[in-house]
């Protein structure tokens, strides 16, 4: 008995048979006793899985699986996804749950991103035991911090605040298998809803695509389209365009980037008015103008919404974001229209300089050319005049005579904005001038460039985007 209650005192396990058992016995015993403990962890664990999986066919949603998780365990239960945002906070009955956001703001680095452990791409879930204090001065707390994982893929995290510390150890071991088959089956509820939203967002951009490009069969198309994603064909629409070096298709993380931007942008208006899609390297942004039959207003609408939504995407895809915007219209033929301005003033906006929000009034110049730019006399008004320039001195008089223009003739000011010397400066303007057979400091000589010049790049930015906006070719037999 002394034996036994030493053993008992240190928790180091004690056998007692008498003396006449012999190594086989005694390693059926020690068998019978493991093989007996295997399975009640494994009719344990099924139960648990059996009963989270009714939940889970019932299809309630994630705060569902967290209600069924707090049942199983006495836990509160904290689900997240990969961003950190949260998904559902149950409450343990009869216990002092604390907040939320306090207990991930806790969580070690190393817990904070389970996406940076590569060991977890094996796609088994590994369950870690960590013990925080949420308030400096407050008492500990006991989690467990379980990855959500489907496919080797870390979708999430779901925590489960114990309610002692340290805790049982017997619940701990009953908790590790709850959260373990927890953490299963509600990666399979994210990947669930994860696919459905896809599929809408699919669908949706399917629908803005087919509007900006004017591509319905016929009215009846467009009008059950429409009635689906909840676009008034009879309402006033300005449409943007996102633009930023991130949303290229370079790296791994630019696919994420776009799809965060696009529901960004697509939860920015209060009512729900803006349908939003990702259209080649861009976000394009429907946004419905309330002012009908003031153009005045609508505009002013058109703008306010292209500030508030450079702001808010401004953290997320870098300081060169820029968001133009074309004229507000009536119907899919505006949305048409003004997706073609926005387009255009975005190629423009670039070559210009513009600001980083833009919208198709803000280059009245361009605009009142736009006409004259199409015809074939603008055109070679417009080579002619520059290609000497081009062919000059390795082609840098161009750039030389736009600084000039654009700082109203003063020599030392556009010197000093392209780094050059001010005699270096007033040799290559004479080479101009002799390329151009007029003297670039005459104001005729100066408007004659600049028409040209605006000529040109117009026609540069309206061609790349025809090209870009015609519908495919034929494939010939």
């Amino acid at each position: 008995m002394a034996a036994a209650h030493a053993a008992d005192a240190a928790g180091v396990p004690l056998l007692a048979l008498p003396a006449e058992a012999d190594y086989r016995a005694v390693s059926r015993l020690i068998g019978q006793k493991a093989l007996a403990q295997s399975a009640h962890i494994l009719e344990y664990g099924s139960r648990v899985h059996r009963m989270l999986a009714e939940v889970l066919a019932r299809g309630p949603g994630v705060p569902a699986m967290a209600r069924a998780v707090v049942g199983l365990s006495r836990c509160s239960v904290l689900i997240c996804d990969a961003d950190g945002d949260r998904l559902a906070w149950e409450e343990a009955p009869d216990a002092a749950p604390p907040d939320p956001d306090a207990l991930l703001f806790a969580l070690p680095d190393d817990l904070a991103r389970p996406e940076d452990h590569p060991e977890f791409a094996d796609g088994s879930t590994h369950t870690a035991e960590v013990r925080i204090r949420i308030v400096p001065d407050g008492p500990p707390v006991y989690v467990l911090v379980t990855p959500v994982l489907v496919g080797g893929q870390v979708f999430g995290r779901m925590l489960m605040v114990e309610r002692s510390s340290p805790p049982d150890p017997h619940d701990l071991a009953q908790h590790r298998v709850v959260a373990e088959h927890g953490a299963t089956l509600i990666g399979s509820e994210m990947l669930r809803q994860r696919s459905v939203r896809a599929a809408e967002e699919r669908a949706r951009g399917d629908f803005v695509e087919a509007l900006v490009h004017g591509r319905f069969a016929d009215s009846y198309e467009l009008g059950s389209r429409a009635r689906h994603h909840g676009f008034d064909v009879d309402g006033h629409f300005a449409v943007h365009v996102v633009a930023a070096a991130s949303l290229l298709p370079v790296g791994r993380d630019y696919l994420r980037r776009t799809v965060t931007a696009t529901r960004t942008a697509q939860n920015l208006e209060p009512g729900g008015c803006a349908l939003t899609a990702a259209i080649s390297s861009t976000i394009v942004v429907i946004q419905q103008v309330t002012a009908r039959h003031d153009p005045i207003r609508q505009r002013g609408e058109a703008a306010r919404f292209a500030d508030r939504l450079h702001r808010a995407l401004l953290p997320q895809l870098g300081d060169d974001l820029r968001v133009t915007h074309g004229r507000p219209g009536e119907g899919a033929a505006g949305v048409a229209a003004g997706y073609h301005e926005a387009r255009l003033t975005m190629g423009l906006a670039r070559h210009a300089a513009a600001d980083p929000v833009c919208g198709y009034d803000d280059l009245r110049v361009f605009a009142a050319l736009k006409d004259v730019a199409d015809s074939a006399e603008a055109r070679s008004f417009a080579r002619e005049t520059l290609a000497p320039l081009r062919r000059a001195n390795g082609g840098d008089l161009e750039q030389i005579v736009l600084a000039y223009i654009r700082t109203s003739g003063n020599l030392n000011a556009a010197a000093r904005d392209l780094g050059l010397h001010r005699n270096t400066m007033l040799y290559k303007l004479d080479r101009a001038s002799r390329a151009l057979r007029m003297d670039i400091r005459s104001a005729d000589a100066q408007f004659t460039f600049w028409l040209a010049h605006h000529i040109d790049k117009l026609t540069t930015v309206t061609g790349t985007l025809a090209d870009e906006m015609a519908p495919p070719a034929a494939t010939p037999r």
